[in-house]
């Protein structure tokens, strides 16, 4: 997988061209960025590691429906919205990408949804469930101390159970989850608050290919999503290598 320097990758931190992150990796060898990932069927919140300068290779122009453009190179993979994978090369006007879409609630927390269901998840409890390592099962919610539904920081999310639930569910154990889970969350109280402010775009249209052209050889950049997963480029999902 090969970006073309100045791609902004869509972080936490907001949109960051791919080189700035290369030069933090250039400063400090373990810097890592938190995206936004999909796997299989499903976003989940990753990171990206070893973020670097890879080479020189062709680039490929492609053009999608809202004018954005993404500039990768031959061995790049584009997640496409029926879950296959497509190179530069292999795509053609018309083409689907899976989109991110990223949207609010009824009651004002942000919110994002898979292209082609329905429902929508908070973005809080996604940053709560990687903080943690896993679901939070059911009867557990996630409050925002500060009563900004808009602040999903770590250090502004707060774990709560049903305990009348919790009573019923023996099997969930929520209780003693709940005392582990709340505790990961303390832990990354001092993490920068940039990391929680996952930036993308509400979903109108299919992000469909519009044009792809072949073009100049350019130096690229690369990286690695933990968990082996994708990041979002633009509003749209390529595949990393492990």
């Amino acid at each position: 997988m090969g970006l073309r320097g100045d791609m902004r990758i869509e972080t936490a931190a907001g949109p960051v061209e791919i080189s700035k992150l290369a030069d933090c990796t250039v400063s400090n060898p373990d810097f890592s960025e938190v995206v936004l990932s999909w796997i299989g069927n499903k976003f989940f919140v990753s990171e990206i590691t070893n973020i670097r300068l890879h080479g020189v290779e062709q680039l490929f122009e492609v053009t999608l429906d809202d004018k954005q453009v993404v500039y990768a190179s031959a061995s790049s993979q584009f997640v496409m919205k029926s879950g296959c994978r497509k190179t530069p090369p292999e795509l053609v006007p018309g083409d689907s990408l899976l989109p991110l879409y990223l949207d609010e609630d009824a009651h004002g927390y942000p919110t994002y949804s898979v292209p082609g269901r329905a429902v929508k998840r908070k973005i809080s409890r996604l940053m709560a469930e990687w903080i943690t390592g896993g679901p939070l099962g059911k009867g557990t919610y996630v409050e925002h101390i500060d009563g900004d539904r808009k602040n999903y920081h770590p250090s502004n999310l707060k774990i709560t159970i049903n305990k009348a639930m919790a009573k019923r569910s023996h099997k969930n154990k929520l209780v003693k989850a709940y005392d582990a889970a709340q505790a990961l969350l303390d832990e990354c109280s001092t993490a920068s608050p940039l990391m929680a402010k996952i930036v993308g775009r509400k979903g109108k249209g299919n992000h469909k290919v519009e044009s792809v052209r072949p073009g100049m050889l350019g130096e690229v950049y690369a990286a690695s999503v933990r968990s082996a997963g994708s990041l979002s480029v633009s509003g749209v999902f390529l595949e990393l290598p492990s």
